[in-house]
């Protein structure tokens, strides 16, 4: 997914949650029907709100800024001025937690959405708090300072699953997953970041992207069969087109393959013996490749190498700026950050007044569009004074 600001048509944030949402809430009533005794567990409206929600804590500019944030928090980079270090750090999926139980407002009297627990459920991915390492370390659920809200969602689970995703979550992150894997694929190939052509005529290419989806999965921790995944790949790389995407053959296999795919796809969980949701094992293989390739040919191309350079430089100005806004002059912080400061109860939640300021933020910056992040750092840098009627927050 790429920012709203692109000049080609490619899916973007909103055109993803849409499209999770869809995926969600069907697969949801499929397994309702073929498995009846799962009705008690799997409520269409919770997993579509789930999937609605799921991405709204994620920054500007994505995998990159959701990196730097982390690294700023926890004071891995240094910085001016007196900073607090926040363990917990930032992460995308914690922050669309926070946001949803704490920094929205329903009303005057309540913080968050005031969701149903079933929804919190559903909404949690990764449900539990950051650990000092591994897994857990890298991808998590919920902030310290929002523990409270936290340990009410996972009230009434057993204590031996309490850190396992509901079913209405597993359903919701397998759809997040679906979708992000073939509409990346099919936006970068589309624009020619991804050379699907190459990669199904060249033996040697098929190899450099393998190695390097191994290398990743190494990195993560991931348990993975090797020859398991050479498998999938030659049956995925049989599927795929032959020639560019300029030709009318390769538009046209697109076309088909995308939604094709998605139908497969939602077949893809079926009710264990156990009770318990599962994954079709080739088609999460499967899907891993798919999403590999967009990490293989976009993510890390050395030809973005500038572009999130950049994009680092604009988060690092950003939380810098508000960091010393929330000390100093929180009359310049947005009208919800000004508010959420001048609540001495919620500052009291951390650790410490610097702490807070480190979070929030860390709130402010995650909560722009890229647009507004251009337009902020323009303006804070100097590049362009703007004018005072051209409020870029409220």
């Amino acid at each position: 997914m790429v920012g709203s600001h692109e000049n080609e048509l490619f899916h973007n944030r909103l055109t993803h949650t849409l499209e999770v949402a869809q995926v969600a809430r069907r697969l949801a009533e499929r397994l309702i029907v073929e498995e009846p005794e799962l009705k008690s567990e799997i409520d269409p409206d919770v997993v579509e709100t789930a999937a609605l929600a799921h991405d709204i804590g994620h920054p500007p500019f994505g995998h990159i800024a959701e990196e730097r944030l982390d690294q700023l928090a926890t004071g891995a980079r240094t910085i001016p001025g007196a900073r607090m270090p926040v363990p917990a750090g930032f992460e995308g999926n914690a922050q669309s937690f926070r946001i949803v139980t704490s920094l929205a407002r329903r009303s005057e009297k309540h913080h968050g959405l005031d969701l149903t627990r079933a929804s919190l459920q559903a909404l949690s991915k990764y449900p539990w708090p950051r650990s000092v390492a591994g897994y857990h370390h890298r991808k998590y659920g919920t902030y310290d300072v929002d523990e409270s809200y936290f340990d009410w969602t996972r009230e009434g689970i057993a204590a031996s699953r309490r850190d396992e995703q509901t079913a209405e979550a597993f359903i919701m992150d397998w759809a997040d997953d679906v979708t992000y894997a073939l509409h990346d694929l099919d936006d970068f190939f589309r624009v020619g970041l991804i050379p699907l052509d190459r990669l199904t005529r060249s033996e040697t290419e098929q190899s450099r992207f393998l190695e390097r989806t191994f290398e990743r999965l190494d990195e993560q921790g991931k348990p993975y069969g090797k020859e398991d995944y050479e498998r999938t790949a030659d049956l995925l790389f049989a599927e795929l087109p032959l020639e560019p995407w300029v030709t009318a053959t390769a538009r046209g296999q697109m076309s088909n393959l995308v939604p094709s795919k998605i139908n497969s796809y939602m077949t893809g969980l079926t009710r264990a013996e156990n009770g318990q949701l599962q994954e079709n094992p080739y088609m999460r293989r499967e899907i891993n490749l798919l999403k590999s390739l967009a990490w293989t040919y976009v993510i890390e191309s050395p030809a973005l190498a500038a572009q999130q350079h950049g994009q680092r430089t604009i988060i690092e100005t950003l939380f810098d700026y508000y960091c010393d806004q929330a000390a100093r002059s929180p009359h310049a912080l947005p009208s919800w950050a000004q508010s959420y400061r001048s609540d001495e109860q919620r500052m009291a939640e951390h650790e410490s007044p610097e702490a807070a300021y480190v979070r929030l933020a860390s709130d402010i910056v995650a909560s722009l569009s890229e647009r507004q992040a251009f337009a902020i750092y323009s303006r804070v840098t100097g590049q362009t004074s703007g004018t005072v009627l051209g409020s870029i927050l409220r």
